[in-house]
């Protein structure tokens, strides 16, 4: 692959014009090496691996951020406790969802 690569880059920079200025260069160095990339490794496509992540997770997580960020801002008992009590709620949610499936 890294040869096929080397070619690739090689053959795109043969081909290329020479520039008056530097940021002309770069820029065409680059594109070459970005395209080359592309053509020989390509990109592949990543699987989700929490399955059992969803949009209740993501509302519980964020309904429990709020009270967090309040609690960042005003340390009091009050808000500790209710930081404390929408973490367990959210943590038990997804404890749960992520061992049932």
């Amino acid at each position: 692959m890294l040869k096929q690569y080397r070619t690739c880059l090689h053959n795109r920079l043969i081909g290329k014009e020479a520039q008056q200025d530097i940021e002309g260069e770069w820029t065409q160095i680059k594109e070459a090496i970005i395209e080359s990339a592309n053509e020989v490794i390509q990109t592949q496509v990543t699987s989700n691996r929490n399955e059992w992540w969803d949009e209740s997770c993501k509302l519980i997580m964020s309904q429990k951020n709020e009270p967090r960020k309040k609690y960042l801002q005003v340390k009091t008992r009050a808000t500790r406790e209710v930081y404390e009590a929408k973490r367990t709620e959210a943590n038990r949610m997804c404890r749960e969802k992520r061992e049932s499936g």
